[in-house]
């Protein structure tokens, strides 16, 4: 009988912490949690469009040999300056040069021949078909001779434009081949900053548009310039068209293969709301949400957002002007759940 006695006041004494438990928990569960808020208001201000791009020279010449042989000298390095006109690299040309003499005692061994063999023909003592014969191996013997010069000649390389080395991928000793870049010569006195644009925004971008490019190798440096040209063949795989943004390169600061951030300016107001980024979250779904604070409590709202602006991020559904939106304390909250503000009512701004 004590026994069963001892065992039912084991049985209540576990039944009193569990429930004291459980109501601990509900206390705490009741718990508001602690969030800040900020209040949605309709905006209009200059629509912007932000982008990452690099910075790539205005005009690139690549330069080959047209004939073959091996290279004896080169005289610029990566980097160089170069005129127009100036000699930059050298073929061995001995045996062009044994060629072209070869073609020139041809050439004036024909024109002695026609020599001797105009007056017999004149005179009448000379069939027409050796005459014929005699001028057409003249004309054959210029042409090789010209060629054989022309040979000469293409075993300097003469840079056609101004700009500065940069590539060269030719030493001496290396055999050049016809066709094959040796050295390229770019222009940087003007540069681009090229920058995908995704498919949705391209319609926005039309030539002449105001840019600001920072370039962080620079100290994040701002330089500004417009829209000179528009792709019109997208990327299969990015879905993104290339747009350059032609800048005046001073002091030849900006250099081919610089990162920078690009944003363009369009002019025209747009109505609309920006939030912080960090008050929006993803769901399981892929779905993005918010939380809006509603009668002490955290409802989660489905959003539509739109481009990324300076002051965050544009939202082009799901909110209604004066929505208090949670920016903080967000991992703790839930569908429906009681929330304590501590903050005041602060306001959003559009981009400035």
């Amino acid at each position: 009988m004590k026994k069963r006695t001892t065992s039912a006041t084991i049985l209540l004494l576990i039944v009193a912490v569990l429930v004291a438990g459980c109501s601990e928990e509900k206390k705490k569960e009741r718990q508001p949690v602690s969030v800040s808020v900020q209040k949605v208001v309709e905006t209009g201000d200059l629509e912007v469009f932000a982008y990452s791009g690099t910075i790539e020279e205005s005009k690139s010449t690549p330069l080959s040999f047209p004939v073959v042989g091996t290279v004896t000298k080169v005289y610029v390095s990566e980097g160089d300056f170069v005129s127009r006109g100036q000699v930059i690299a050298e073929l061995n040309s001995e045996s062009y040069q044994l060629a072209y003499e070869m073609a020139l005692a041809t050439l004036k061994q024909a024109e002695d021949a026609m020599k001797r063999l105009e007056p017999m023909y004149r005179n009448g003592n000379l069939p027409e078909i050796k005459y014929i014969e005699a001028q057409t191996g003249l004309m054959q013997a210029k042409s090789a001779t010209a060629l054989a010069k022309k040979n000469i000649t293409d075993s300097r390389l003469i840079s056609p434009v101004s700009g500065y080395v940069g590539t060269r991928s030719i030493d001496p000793g290396m055999t050049a081949m016809p066709n094959l870049t040796s050295i390229t010569i770019v222009e940087i006195s003007t540069v681009f900053a090229k920058v995908p644009v995704p498919e949705n925004e391209i319609s926005k971008v039309k030539k002449g548009l105001k840019a600001k490019v920072r370039v962080s190798a620079l100290e994040d440096e701002e330089f500004t310039g417009s829209v000179e040209e528009i792709g019109v063949m997208a990327d299969y795989l990015a879905h993104t068209y290339k747009v350059k943004i032609g800048l005046v390169n001073k002091n030849k600061d900006l250099k081919p293969g610089m990162v920078c951030s690009v944003v363009l300016e369009d002019g025209t107001s747009r109505t609309g709301f920006i939030i912080p980024a960090n008050a929006i979250s993803t769901d399981a779904q892929q779905k993005t949400f918010v939380f809006v604070a509603q009668n002490g409590r955290a409802v989660k709202r489905y959003i539509e957002t739109g481009a990324l602006r300076k002051n965050g991020i544009e939202v082009t559904g799901g909110l209604t002007s004066n929505d208090m939106i949670i920016i903080s304390g967000l991992s703790r909250l839930a569908d429906g759940m009681a929330i304590k503000v501590v903050n005041g009512n602060t306001t959003t701004t559009g981009d400035k």
